[in-house]
């Protein structure tokens, strides 16, 4: 399962692995990404929209670190998230595309507001619709991505079968390194 909130948190592991540099201040990363998630018709945001993103991704980062170690947030962070909530006006509108109508949520003011509306409803969305004890941090400590354990044992320790397997071979052969 993945969630929009979860992608644009896990964009920070960029700055120590693979590209080695923040993707959000990347334009072509972060045109992918809105369009990734349907959000292609905003503007891709300027410096002062970027560090608000950097800041929002720093928080939201915090907040989830906190869901996974306390399974509760403070007042004062749901109080922070409902400012985010607040701080966007939007209205809808019907389109016809082809043969189908749909209904499309417009930004009332700055289009790169929408871009921190709709990440910051995701992260609502998942703690008050999903089981926030399936939101778990990766156990590769150089790992730490964050996902939504969907096993039915609830029991799921890594992000992917590669950081499991890396710390399953660590552990081996710490075990093996012991033995002589």
């Amino acid at each position: 399962m993945e969630f929009l909130c979860m992608d644009f948190i896990n964009s920070q592991w960029y700055k120590t692995h693979k590209i080695f540099k923040d993707p959000l201040k990347d334009k072509n990363w972060l045109k992918d990404f809105c369009a990734k998630w349907n959000l292609a018709d905003t503007h891709i945001p300027d410096k002062a929209m970027i560090n608000k993103l950097l800041e929002l991704r720093d928080f939201l980062s915090y907040v989830t670190n906190k869901l996974c170690t306390k399974k509760t947030l403070d007042l004062k962070d749901i109080n922070r998230i409902n400012d985010y909530l607040k701080a966007s006006l939007f209205y809808k509108i019907l389109e016809k595309s082809e043969d189908k109508f749909c209904i499309k949520t417009v930004p009332v003011k700055s289009c790169s507001d929408f871009i921190i509306f709709e990440i910051i409803s995701s992260f609502a969305q998942m703690i008050s619709k999903y089981d926030i004890d399936r939101i778990k941090l990766c156990e590769n400590p150089e790992c730490r991505w964050v996902f939504y354990d969907e096993s039915k044992s609830h029991t799921r320790k890594w992000c992917d079968n590669t950081c499991a397997t890396l710390i399953k071979v660590r552990r081996f052969r710490e075990n093996r390194k012991q033995k002589k």
